[in-house]
């Protein structure tokens, strides 16, 4: 099956596209919370907190063909 978005692509290798790609949806999600939509405030949010994970925890120096 194939992802909507490959968080292992090289491009977001650069540390500062991860940090404001984690940035953008934790804010996105604040907003619609303070829009008076925490259903879609708490999806965001949660979408910041899972990219954040994956981030920390992905290898960008490995050789993806190893």
């Amino acid at each position: 099956m194939r992802k909507l978005v490959d968080l292992t692509d090289p491009f977001f290798a650069p540390p500062w596209i991860r940090a404001l790609v984690v940035l953008i949806t934790a804010a996105w999600g604040l907003f619609e919370i303070s829009a008076g939509a925490p259903m879609w405030g708490i999806i965001f949010l949660g979408i910041s907190a899972i990219c954040g994970w994956r981030f920390a925890t992905i290898d960008y120096k490995a050789d993806p063909k190893d």
